[in-house]
């Protein structure tokens, strides 16, 4: 519609201007919030300076930016801009109270091959004058397998100017691996500086990826934040702090932020290691919790295509805790899942959603037992053989959130449902409770001394899948701690506690100790797990009753 002499028109001309994106893309490591491209403005070039302690507004938006009118992490090249597929490019910073720092580059479009260019600190925090723009190709081809997904790494690690604390060089090979430390592939093992590994292909899913040094020291996230107190580091060791008093500080945590995020199937992403700027405690401050600006290297998720929704795949695994039974193989649909010795479970298999059979088979080919569900997309399924009270196999199946998010502020009796209270742990500490022992009627687990950990702990019947609020959450700060099982019912709590099943300690939640390598050792490791009972408690040896840790995340 287009307005003239006070009334609207159709505007039926037609429209010859070149559409559409290129296959350039801007990735702006340096955080620049201005771009101007052959010439012409496409950013908002204005800041409103702040009233007392208010933040100043979002400014106006603009045509390609209309959000807030700034550049932000990535942006594709329109073709219109393309001149015989080439462009130039200046990046700047225009803010209240923040140095200008003006890059200019030259793009091209070559042979239809996709690529980026990343926009980096350069010489502002590095110890060498280095490039401020790398090229680096980039795959828009989906995995060749379904419902995985292409991972890289990126390593633009530069050594950092010193600063008011001495930063860790981490310009050096550097590694792609799991949350346990195992590194996810040769091919993205020993990746030099200013180089990048191939695509491999990986199956989709929730992981906590960390990139590790030659030492087995790991590289911090770029994107903490401070409702998780994951936004703050130790200069010496990129590791989390949670105590900023005194000179000198001690690291407390033991760990190093990495964030625990899904995967989507077709999903394509570089993790990139670069310069940037994050908080270290300032240990002068007048009030505790102080902080000022840190330079350091650190990691970051970039994606390379728009991530795509799931809507064909669930994932599912079987955990075999039926007392009595030799190895049992889960079955979905009638293909073989895995094999599980008791007390174990199977890794993740990828399965198109809709109608599904889950059996559970035992060595002679007998069915123990079956169970039939609707399955859907996009979600996380463990299912658990246990036995009944009446001592008949079952299956109990589960859907694990894996998201890190819940609802906050239920309250039954006002009727607040917390739908509007949502809220999201991007580094969680999230444990499940299941009582898998036929002859508990009902078990509560408990903290040290009988301590609550919330009510789906509490009075679990044989089987029960607790729903509602169902994970128990702590934090990186969590001190030491242990897990307890006890004999409850509905009016007593948490009843007596089972002397004879083992207690379970925090340490019983890190994967492999020897992945730390530095002095300070983590109190637990974050993921989303689930604690179960199972066995019996008048068993002999492994049939006695005794809780295992499945970790859902990896």
């Amino acid at each position: 519609m287009q307005k003239g002499e006070g009334r609207l028109f159709n505007d039926n001309r037609f429209n010859t201007d070149v559409s559409g994106n290129s296959l350039l893309r801007l990735v702006n490591i340096k955080g620049s919030n201005q771009l101007i491209i052959n010439g012409d403005t496409l950013t908002q070039w204005k800041y409103v300076i702040p009233s007392g302690n208010q933040a100043p507004p979002a400014s106006d938006g603009t045509k390609w930016f209309p959000e807030n009118g700034g550049l932000g992490s990535t942006f594709t090249i329109p073709r219109q801009f393309l001149k015989n597929g080439k462009a130039f490019v200046c990046t700047d910073n225009y803010a209240y109270q923040a140095a200008r720092d003006s890059i200019a580059f030259n793009v091209e479009e070559k042979a239809n091959r996709p690529m980026d260019y990343y926009i980096l600190w350069g010489d502002f925090i590095t110890a060498e004058k280095v490039e401020r723009v790398m090229e680096v190709p980039r795959d828009v081809t989906a995995p060749a397998r379904p419902g995985y997904f292409k991972i890289r790494l990126l390593n633009i690690a530069d050594r950092i100017k010193p600063g008011l604390d001495p930063t860790e060089d981490l310009s050096k090979p550097l590694t792609l691996a799991y949350a346990d430390g195992t590194p996810v592939s040769t091919q993205t093992s020993n990746v030099d500086v200013r180089q990048y590994s191939p695509y491999i292909e990986v199956p989709y899913g929730t992981y906590q990826f960390k990139v590790l040094t030659p030492a087995g020291t790991e590289v911090s996230n770029s994107r903490g934040n401070s409702t998780e107190q994951t936004n703050v580091i130790d200069p010496a060791t990129s590791q989390l702090i949670t105590a900023t008093q005194g000179i000198p500080h001690t690291v407390v945590t033991g760990l190093t932020y990495a964030p625990v995020r899904a995967y989507k199937p077709g999903g394509i992403y570089t993790i990139v290691v670069a310069p940037n700027i994050v908080k270290q405690p300032y240990y002068l401050a007048d009030f505790p919790g102080e902080t000022v600006s840190l330079n350091q290297n650190v990691f970051r998720v970039v994606a390379d295509i728009s991530e795509p929704e799931n809507m064909n795949y669930y994932r599912m695994q079987g955990v075999h805790a039926l007392p009595g039974e030799g190895q049992v193989s889960f079955r979905v649909n009638g293909n073989k899942l895995g094999n599980a010795a008791y007390g174990a479970h199977t890794d993740y298999s990828i399965y198109i959603q809709g109608k599904t059979t889950v059996d559970a088979v035992n060595a002679k080919g007998t069915v123990l037992a079956s169970l039939s569900l609707d399955a859907a997309a996009n979600l996380n399924y463990t299912a658990w053989l246990y036995k009944k009270p009446d001592g008949k196999p079952a299956i109990a199946l589960v859907n694990n959130n894996l998201s890190g998010a819940f609802y906050f502020g239920y309250d039954a009796g006002s009727g607040q449902d917390g739908q509007y209270s949502q809220l999201k742990h991007n580094y969680p500490f999230h444990k499940r409770f299941l009582n898998l022992c036929a002859d508990l009627p009902y078990a509560t687990f408990t903290a040290a001394n009988g301590q609550p950990l919330g009510g789906a702990a509490q009075n679990l019947a044989p089987g029960q899948v607790p729903v509602h609020l169902p994970y128990d959450m702590s934090g990186q700060a969590a001190q030491a701690y242990q897990i307890m099982a006890f004999r409850s019912s509905p009016t007593v709590l948490p009843g007596n506690w089972i002397t004879a099943i083992p207690v379970l300690k925090n340490s019983d939640f890190i994967a492999k100790p020897e992945h730390y390598t530095r002095p300070v050792k983590p109190v637990q490791e974050p993921g989303v797990y689930t604690v179960a009972l199972i066995g019996q408690l008048a068993g002999a040896g492994d049939q006695q009753a005794k809780m295992i840790i499945v970790k859902h995340t990896k």
